[in-house]
């Protein structure tokens, strides 16, 4: 969740419903990071929920304990989130905790309506435990070190916490009815379970005695923890469906104390219902400014829809759209990829959605390397993007990839094309020179791109989706360079790039190998992986038809590798999903696992489509993917091989296949293909 228009935009909120993850011990729900400023640093993280029933003696928390539990959005246009749990206490006793969350469009800001629903109206205490994570990340490393206090206001209890270069402030404060008081609080230390600096969760939770032992400060890894008395006659309501508790809770960010305190009062102030009516006006005039949904089929409609919030809600302050907003395993996806840029560009075109185009193609001109610069392999990286970037713009991993040179000078090339504005081809007319010189470049002397890292980032040679990349980037330069009247580097480039597209098969295509004739993930690959990358097939070479539009949709080449994607080594068993080549480790296991990777199919049934094996393959997949998604109804990154989400939910990659594949499928041919020879 995030907001399409004002001040949170910088607000991203994920959820997350464990009750949906076969691997995990746990069926809760919970909010599980929160950021601010920047996506790719948290602020807080898994924001618990937890009841105290002193009869009982039981502490019960909404991720840990619950039986059943559900995270929903309010609607596929508009991403309030909506979180379920239900607590079975020792008596055989239940309780629902539902939450519904929003972020602030008039203050940086989120503001949280939970309910505690009882079978009686017994004294019980509700608690609200969250990890903080204010300080600087290098994603590698977490670094760990802030502050939080509490502040005791006229008429309002604050937990105000700060990061160690006081530049990122967070408030946390809660409202019942009129009061803003905490029932007990304690600034603790994450980790440590004795103590004056013991953590929340450990005086909470482990301790299980409804008591709070009060701490007002502390410094570290925190987090922090806070109290709500409820029952024993107090003003709830109270009928034959059971004992209902009603209650705020507000987090508000700022870059200093005052401010932080000040926006989570004031969405207080406004309360929940106010909040709400501004979030669903902007996220509703966000969806009414872009092109019609492009079918009447409402399952269709309705992951479309979700999957254009999704990608919106993704897009940081900075312009470009995160890659993803949960982690596998330690590592985070909140990062911008050149490449996933590109084609999210592609997909907001597709959509009608060219503000939002123009400000990602607008920030990889931004972004792009202008100076002699040199990488871990000496190459002078000017004029190529690094692998990929934190949100302040700053470089992350540094490998080059193809895909990432010759893919922004085609997303300049497709806004501008499908606009027709030249005021976009003016102003990045320079990004796409720097871009398309590197490339004449890179030529190895023999008619070919030099070696460079395939687009999963694990291979170094002469990549199929890479170079069919470059050859896309320099057809495009050319059609940009006759626009504006460069015809001799437009010659330049096309004489270039059909040299390439001549030598393509024999660099990228094999006969004979263990799975059959195909295109590779790449030729003279580096090093001793298993199986060869230049003797598997991989997803990625259907990128050499669409988007690239190198190789043609009924090559013999493409078809035959088209023809494998059913192999079973290669899809997953039980649903028709294609990997991205056959014994992939990229899994959560890290050992190979049957399954597939919606993105993937999405390409191999492009490919199956415009090629003449299956003139379904699209519309099926338009059906068979909403068995792919998430609870809230989004594609994750990979699927198990009956279908399961197991990785990444969501990958804004994934959501903007299937947008493309919706516009592809009405328009009756592919959208974006790059020009031809």
């Amino acid at each position: 969740m995030s907001t399409p228009s004002g001040d949170s935009q910088h607000t991203m909120v994920t959820a997350n419903s464990y009750a949906d993850n076969p691997r995990s011990e746990w069926n809760g729900a919970l909010i599980e990071e929160t950021s601010a400023f920047r996506s790719d640093v948290e602020l807080f993280y898994n924001l618990h929920t937890l009841v105290w029933d002193p009869d009982l003696g039981q502490t019960l928390d909404s991720r840990n304990d619950a039986v059943t539990s559900e995270v929903d959005w309010h609607s596929k246009r508009v991403p309030e989130l909506h979180l379920t749990n239900t607590l079975r206490f020792a008596d055989g006793t239940e309780a629902d905790l539902t939450q519904r969350a929003v972020a602030s469009i008039d203050c940086p800001a989120l503001l949280l309506h939970n309910k505690a629903t009882f079978a009686d109206d017994r004294e019980r205490t509700l608690f609200t435990i969250s990890k903080l994570g204010i300080t600087a990340h290098d994603h590698e490393h977490h670094i760990t070190e802030q502050t939080a206090t509490v502040r005791h206001e006229d008429d309002c209890d604050v937990i105000v916490a700060h990061d160690d270069e006081d530049d990122r402030y967070i408030a946390f404060a809660q409202q019942r009815g009129d009061c803003r008081r905490f029932d007990g609080h304690r600034v603790g230390v994450a980790g440590e379970s004795r103590g004056p600096d013991r953590s929340a969760w450990s005086d909470i939770y482990e301790d299980n005695n409804g008591w709070i032992d009060a701490n007002e400060t502390a410094t570290g890894d925190l987090d922090v923890g806070f109290g709500l008395h409820c029952g024993d006659g107090q003003d709830d309501d109270t009928d034959a469906a059971g004992h209902t508790v009603e209650w705020l809770t507000a987090v508000g960010f700022g870059y200093s104390e005052a401010d932080a305190i000040a926006h989570a009062r004031d969405v207080l102030d406004r309360g929940y219902e106010a909040e709400l009516d501004a979030f669903i006006e902007a996220w509703e005039e966000w969806h009414d400014g872009i092109t019609e949904t492009p079918t009447d089929d409402p399952t269709v409609t309705d992951l479309y829809e979700r999957s254009l919030t999704s990608i919106k809600t993704a897009q940081d302050g900075c312009c470009a759209t995160i890659a993803g907003a949960f982690k596998p395993h330690d590592m985070t996806y909140k990062f911008i990829w050149p490449r996933d840029q590109v084609i999210i560009v592609q997909a907001l075109l597709a959509a009608g959605a060219v503000e939002e185009a123009a400000l990602a193609v607008g920030w990889l001109d931004g972004v792009q390397i202008t100076d002699e610069t040199y990488d871990d392999r000496g190459i002078d990286r000017r004029g190529t993007w690094w692998q990929n970037y934190y949100t302040t713009g700053e470089g992350h991993w540094r490998a080059l990839q193809l895909d990432q040179v010759g893919g922004p000078i085609y997303a300049h090339w497709l806004l501008w094309d499908e606009t027709g504005d030249d005021e976009y081809l003016d102003a990045h007319y320079g990004m796409s020179k720097r871009a398309a010189e590197f490339l004449l470049d890179w030529d190895n002397g023999w008619g070919f791109p030099k070696p460079h890292q395939d687009p999963w980032e694990e291979v170094w040679g002469h990549t199929t989706e890479g170079s069919a990349a470059a050859i896309a980037g320099l057809r495009c330069m050319a059609e940009l360079a006759d626009a504006k009247g460069d015809s001799e580097f437009a010659d330049d480039c096309r004489e270039t790039a059909e040299t390439w597209a001549d030598n393509f098969e024999r660099y990228c295509f094999k006969e004979n190998t263990q799975y059959g004739s195909h295109f590779v993930t790449a030729d003279k690959p580096e090093g001793n992986i298993h199986p060869a990358p230049d003797a598997r097939p991989d997803a990625a070479a259907f990128m050499a038809y669409w988007p690239w539009n190198v190789v043609d949709a009924d090559a013999d080449e493409l078809v035959s590798t088209a023809e494998l994607a059913a192999d079973p080594r290669w899809q997953a068993d039980s649903t028709p999903c294609v990997g991205r080549y056959p014994a992939d480790r990229y899994t959560p296991s890290g050992a190979p696992e049957d399954g597939g990777w919606p993105l993937c199919e999405a390409y191999a049934d492009m490919a199956r489509w415009q090629s003449g094996l299956d003139s379904d393959a699209v519309v099926d997949h338009l059906d068979d993917s909403t068995e792919w998604t998430t609870t809230a109804g989004l594609l994750p990154e990979r699927v198990d091989g009956d279908g399961t989400v197991s990785w990444n939910a969501n990958l804004q990659w994934s959501q903007a296949m299937y947008v493309l594949l919706a516009e592809s499928h009405v328009r009756g041919e592919p959208f974006g293909l790059a020009p031809e020879a």
